[in-house]
């Protein structure tokens, strides 16, 4: 039990260091809210979804607390920080097509209420390049989340074990 709170207070550790680089590195910010959510679905993997959930709530709290711009907060809160939760219970024994429906629907919704929530707020031109621009990096960023969890499974998960 000290074992998993310590894993999971080292992985919220290094995840709100990058939620507080994103105060200092202007540029790059969605690179790294993306980099930021990789260590939930560690957390997933290593002790479940409840974990996951409960890690995803410290992750908000504290991003809420060490990031200054708050629209980047939501951001992260509602997109990047819950996506390893949307990914783990849609990859479950679906058809791959029906896998990537379910999360460029997801996607798609949360991006949709953003903008409506914040078109008031901020200039966020739509048309059918910044779309389907959406699209292609979500896809992506899929993928990259994929390999990453891959990686983790095959190389690094037998070295932290043995640490």
């Amino acid at each position: 039990m000290s074992k998993k709170v310590a894993f999971g207070g080292i992985l919220l550790a290094l995840n709100i260091i990058l939620l507080i680089l994103i105060n200092i590195i202007p540029i790059n910010t969605l690179f790294i809210m993306g980099l930021a959510s990789l260590p939930i679905s560690i957390i997933i993997m290593e002790f479940g979804p409840k974990s996951g959930v409960i890690f995803y709530m410290g992750s908000i709290i504290l991003g809420f607390i060490v990031m200054t711009n708050k629209f980047q907060w939501i951001l992260y809160t509602t997109t990047f920080g819950v996506y390893g939760l949307i990914k783990y219970m849609v990859e479950r024994d679906l058809p791959i097509y029906i896998e990537y429906i379910l999360k460029l629907l997801f996607a798609n919704i949360i991006m949709i209420v953003l903008y409506l929530t914040f078109k008031q707020f901020i200039y966020i031109p739509v048309n059918i390049i910044t779309i389907t621009g959406f699209e292609i990096a979500f896809v992506i960023y899929d993928n990259v989340y994929s390999s990453f969890i891959d990686y983790y499974n095959h190389k690094l998960r037998k070295n932290i074990k043995n640490f």
